[in-house]
Protein backbone atom coordinates (compact mmCIF):
# COMPACT_ATOMS: atom_id res chain seq x y z
CA UNK A 1 0.00 0.00 0.00
CA UNK A 2 0.96 3.84 -0.98
CA UNK A 3 0.81 7.23 0.73
CA UNK A 4 -2.82 8.70 0.38
CA UNK A 5 -4.28 5.47 -0.04
CA UNK A 6 -7.59 5.06 1.43
CA UNK A 7 -7.61 1.79 3.51
CA UNK A 8 -10.26 0.07 6.08
CA UNK A 9 -8.97 -1.13 9.38
CA UNK A 10 -9.88 -3.58 11.95
CA UNK A 11 -7.63 -3.04 14.91
CA UNK A 12 -5.28 -0.14 15.91
CA UNK A 13 -2.57 0.23 18.84
CA UNK A 14 -3.83 2.99 21.82
CA UNK A 15 -1.77 4.25 24.31
CA UNK A 16 -1.72 2.68 27.69
CA UNK A 17 -0.33 3.55 30.97
CA UNK A 18 0.07 0.62 33.09
CA UNK A 19 1.56 2.65 35.99
CA UNK A 20 4.82 0.72 36.33
CA UNK A 21 8.25 2.82 36.70
CA UNK A 22 11.67 2.02 38.60
CA UNK A 23 12.26 3.69 42.18
CA UNK A 24 16.20 4.50 42.45
CA UNK A 25 17.55 4.84 45.66
CA UNK A 26 21.15 6.58 45.20
CA UNK A 27 22.42 5.84 48.53
CA UNK A 28 22.04 2.45 48.37
CA UNK A 29 22.37 1.79 44.29
CA UNK A 30 18.92 -0.25 44.64
CA UNK A 31 15.92 0.05 42.33
CA UNK A 32 12.85 -0.98 43.51
CA UNK A 33 9.85 -2.00 41.04
CA UNK A 34 6.27 0.45 41.43
CA UNK A 35 3.35 -0.19 40.39
CA UNK A 36 0.91 3.15 40.88
CA UNK A 37 -2.49 0.70 40.49
CA UNK A 38 -1.59 -0.90 43.94
CA UNK A 39 -0.73 2.18 45.87
CA UNK A 40 -3.08 2.78 48.11
CA UNK A 41 -3.90 3.97 51.91
CA UNK A 42 -1.40 0.77 53.22
CA UNK A 43 0.99 0.08 50.41
CA UNK A 44 3.25 2.57 48.55
CA UNK A 45 2.90 0.54 45.35
CA UNK A 46 6.32 -1.30 46.15
CA UNK A 47 6.07 -4.64 43.86
CA UNK A 48 9.57 -6.01 44.50
CA UNK A 49 12.36 -4.60 45.97
CA UNK A 50 16.54 -4.75 44.55
CA UNK A 51 15.44 -5.43 41.24
CA UNK A 52 17.46 -4.97 38.20
CA UNK A 53 14.86 -4.12 35.35
CA UNK A 54 10.89 -4.51 34.95
CA UNK A 55 9.01 -5.07 32.03
CA UNK A 56 6.57 -2.34 30.99
CA UNK A 57 3.34 -1.91 28.21
CA UNK A 58 3.06 1.28 26.10
CA UNK A 59 0.27 0.54 23.93
CA UNK A 60 -2.70 -2.21 23.62
CA UNK A 61 -4.48 -3.61 20.81
CA UNK A 62 -7.88 -1.97 20.23
CA UNK A 63 -10.39 -4.03 17.78
CA UNK A 64 -12.46 -1.18 15.96
CA UNK A 65 -13.38 -0.60 12.13
CA UNK A 66 -12.76 2.10 10.45
CA UNK A 67 -12.26 3.85 7.35
CA UNK A 68 -8.93 6.23 6.54
CA UNK A 69 -6.00 7.73 5.07
CA UNK A 70 -2.25 6.16 5.20
CA UNK A 71 0.18 9.01 5.60
CA UNK A 72 2.95 7.27 7.31
CA UNK A 73 4.99 4.33 8.44
CA UNK A 74 6.23 3.83 11.82
CA UNK A 75 7.44 0.81 14.27
CA UNK A 76 6.50 1.57 17.84
CA UNK A 77 7.34 -0.10 20.71
CA UNK A 78 4.46 -2.14 22.05
CA UNK A 79 6.30 -3.86 25.16
CA UNK A 80 9.53 -3.11 26.38
CA UNK A 81 11.97 -3.20 29.62
CA UNK A 82 12.73 -0.54 32.08
CA UNK A 83 16.50 -0.99 33.28
CA UNK A 84 18.35 0.64 36.32
CA UNK A 85 21.88 0.79 35.33
CA UNK A 86 24.40 2.17 37.40
CA UNK A 87 28.04 3.78 35.97
CA UNK A 88 31.30 4.25 37.25
CA UNK A 89 33.09 6.73 36.70
CA UNK A 90 35.38 6.59 33.10
CA UNK A 91 37.32 8.77 31.20
CA UNK A 92 36.45 9.88 27.68
CA UNK A 93 39.45 11.75 26.41
CA UNK A 94 37.59 14.73 26.77
CA UNK A 95 37.83 14.69 30.70
CA UNK A 96 35.82 12.11 33.29
CA UNK A 97 32.28 11.50 33.90
CA UNK A 98 31.42 10.97 37.46
CA UNK A 99 29.40 7.81 38.38
CA UNK A 100 25.89 7.78 37.26
CA UNK A 101 22.86 5.64 38.33
CA UNK A 102 20.20 6.21 35.92
CA UNK A 103 17.03 4.28 33.90
CA UNK A 104 17.45 3.07 30.58
CA UNK A 105 14.73 1.86 28.41
CA UNK A 106 14.77 -1.22 25.86
CA UNK A 107 12.37 -2.57 23.58
CA UNK A 108 11.00 -5.86 23.95
CA UNK A 109 8.48 -6.02 21.35
CA UNK A 110 8.37 -3.38 18.27
CA UNK A 111 5.73 -3.60 15.44
CA UNK A 112 5.57 -1.68 12.25
CA UNK A 113 2.06 0.25 11.90
CA UNK A 114 1.09 2.80 9.59
CA UNK A 115 -0.53 5.70 10.77
CA UNK A 116 -3.98 6.55 9.29
CA UNK A 117 -6.01 9.75 9.91
CA UNK A 118 -9.36 8.57 9.93
CA UNK A 119 -10.62 11.98 10.59
CA UNK A 120 -9.36 16.07 10.59
CA UNK A 121 -6.22 15.68 13.16
CA UNK A 122 -7.37 12.20 14.39
CA UNK A 123 -4.91 9.57 13.74
CA UNK A 124 -4.40 5.68 14.74
CA UNK A 125 -1.37 3.44 14.57
CA UNK A 126 -2.62 0.68 12.29
CA UNK A 127 -0.68 -2.60 12.31
CA UNK A 128 -0.38 -3.49 8.77
CA UNK A 129 -2.02 -6.79 9.24
CA UNK A 130 -5.22 -4.81 10.45
CA UNK A 131 -5.63 -2.69 6.87
CA UNK A 132 -7.18 -3.92 3.80
CA UNK A 133 -6.91 -1.34 0.69
CA UNK A 134 -10.37 -0.36 -0.76
CA UNK A 135 -10.81 0.24 -3.79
Amino acid sequence: MKLFDKVKCKGFYKPFKDGRWLYLDRETLTADAMDNNLADGNNDGTVEKNVEYIEKTYFKHVDKNFIGVIVGYKNIVIKGYLDAVYQDECDVGVGVIPEAFYVSKRAKETVKCAVVYYANNLKHYVPLEDLEALP
